[in-house]
């Protein structure tokens, strides 16, 4: 039988009430260095004769050791541990630094009505201090003198819902440190860990983090306190959704989730390929675009488009002609690929101002599935070149506005981008699936070349390091983003692939792309596990630029 992870006892489809948050790390960063404290107490702790203790556990877990060490002498070393303790918090909020965000979210929620509460493992002297300066709303505060047990425990939390007067499906907990996502977790309720440099994502999610945010304005899309702008949704967001509500059992070979193109599962002794996906971002040649880019994501993964299905919504006032011209322009793209267009659904639509297109392909396996293992060291390839589709969709969209810079055979030939050099990527990925144990293939869609990394690297819990000099770019993309003040980076690319295969494959990869002319560069390597997407330029290296949303949405 299908089986899912529902919990519901986790749910904010209900609404939030309260958010309960770290202090240090979280809300404002103390800078206490707690190795030079730990070492200090150890070293004291040496002076007055105590036993040796191991010195990996946390400042007040190693202070509650110490209590039960040698009878009296262990508790009256214990109030001398925690002095210490007290002086450098005290010594290190003198240099608190609040980020902006910090602010902006805590008068969100109090806009909103939604409760605020503080547990910390800081001392409350400290935090009241720092509270009083820069003027921090809150409604509870429990610090360590305050409770029995800190958390990770969860009677820390616990005290908390009570003073809040919240339920534990009411509330989300934030936090810096996997004692808070722990505590979230062994209480039952969400919650979200905030990224930072000592503690990667996937530690948070291992730990049970149902979302992890880079910062704390994210904060607002979860609590339901900011929409979204056009685009793709969050990945943190979507993993979360995937997670909660899908439903699989043993027959689902690639189970949905963030940079997997289509999914893959078994009827009987067969094996299936099928997605879906929505052509939304142009309204010309919506009937060839939308079989391209659904048998783009089913070559991605291994497969051959067999079947199709076209949900077809145009708006009031659509003249017949329109309608049998996508009609006639499916027909003609699924004839190329030998696919059965077999069925579907077509409405007129109010409140819609273009045609709005989504397809539902299957396809069979070029090959067994059998998926290689990544390596830190494995190279990262592009073949093609990036922003083919986003020239296409803005020569069309800005046709008049470009007459001022280019001649209209210049962009009437980046109209027709789409066809040649093409977004098809369905022949170049076939080849390679064919001819080499390519380890993972995506298509850079909406979001561009950015997001297709990122996705890359969450779908396989990896690192890259991305070369950007390596990276090609169609040209009319970049003369184009460059008047329209957009960045190629982020900009819509069907027609490009990027991908990953051994190290020792690169050059046979190389020579066989050179041989048959398919373009192709080496663009990276992988790296250390859930590192992210980084760049080096210039011996200098640094983040690989993100985009909220795909550039072309600018354009409007």
């Amino acid at each position: 039988m299908p089986s899912a992870e529902h919990n519901t006892k986790k749910d904010i489809k209900t609404g939030v009430k309260g958010v309960i948050f770290d202090f240090d790390g979280t809300l404002v960063t103390l800078s206490i260095d707690f190795k030079k404290i730990k070492e200090k107490i150890l070293r004291e702790a040496d002076r007055c004769g105590l036993k040796k203790l191991k010195s990996n556990l946390p400042i007040l877990e190693l202070l509650e050791r110490i209590k039960k060490l040698d009878g009296g002498k262990g508790r009256e070393f214990y109030e001398i541990g925690h002095r210490i303790l007290r002086e450098e918090e005290i010594r290190a909020s003198k240099h608190t630094d609040i980020p902006k965000d910090t602010m902006d979210l805590l008068s969100t929620l109090r806009e909103k009505e939604i409760k605020i509460g503080i547990i910390t493992r800081n001392c409350r002297a400290v935090v009241e201090s720092v509270i009083n300066r820069f003027g921090i709303p809150y409604d509870v505060l429990l610090a360590r003198d305050d409770v029995r047990k800190v958390k990770p425990d969860i009677s820390h939390i616990e005290e908390c819902l009570k003073l809040l007067g919240l339920k534990k499906n009411e509330v989300i907990l934030v936090g810096d440190h996997l004692f808070d996502v722990r505590a979230g977790r062994d209480s039952g309720i969400l919650s979200v860990g905030l990224k930072n440099s000592a503690i990667p994502a996937k530690d948070f999610i291992r730990e049970g983090a149902c979302f992890v945010i880079e910062n704390l304005s994210e904060m607002k899309y979860i609590i339901g306190a900011k929409g979204f702008p056009a685009g793709k949704l969050p990945n943190m967001l979507l993993r979360y959704l995937l997670k909660k509500y899908t439903i699989t059992d043993k027959g689902v070979i690639a189970k949905p989730g963030v940079g997997i193109d289509c999914a893959i599962f078994k009827v009987k002794d067969k094996v299936v390929l099928a997605k879906t996906d929505p052509i939304i971002l142009t309204s010309e040649d919506i009937g060839f675009y939308l079989v391209n880019i659904n048998v783009n994501d089913i070559a991605m993964m291994r497969g051959v488009p067999s079947h199709f299905l076209a949900v077809l919504l145009f708006p009031e006032d659509t003249v017949f002609p329109d309608i049998e011209r996508v009609f006639s322009h499916i027909s003609k793209e699924c004839g190329k690929f030998n696919i059965r267009w077999v069925g579907g659904h077509t409405e007129i639509v109010s409140g819609i101002t273009r045609p709005i297109a989504v397809g539902l392909m299957l396809g069979e396996p070029i090959k067994k599935m059998k998926r290689k293992k990544i390596r830190e060291g494995d190279s990262v390839f592009l073949v093609k070149e990036i922003g083919i589709e986003g020239a296409s969709i803005i020569a069309r969209e800005k046709y008049e506005e470009l007459k001022k810079f280019f001649s209209e055979r210049y962009i009437n030939r980046v109209k027709d981008a789409v066809l040649y050099p093409g977004i098809s990527v369905f022949n170049e990925a076939r080849i390679l699936w064919e001819n080499f144990d390519i380890k993972y293939m995506h298509d850079p869609t909406e979001g561009g070349i950015s997001t297709a990394l990122y996705e890359m690297a969450e779908a396989n819990n990896t690192g890259l390091l991305i070369y950007p000099e390596k990276l090609m770019f169609y040209s009319p993309a970049v003369k184009f983003c460059e008047i329209f003040n957009l960045d190629p980076l982020g900009i819509i690319s069907s027609g490009c692939v990027v991908g990953i295969i051994g190290k020792d494959k690169e050059r046979e990869l190389t020579d066989f792309c050179k041989k048959r002319k398919i373009k192709m560069q080496i663009i990276g390597e992988t790296s250390e596990k859930d590192d992210g997407v980084w760049c080096r330029k210039g011996g200098i290296k640094d983040r690989f630029p993100r985009f909220e949303r795909d550039e072309i949405n600018r354009l409007q």
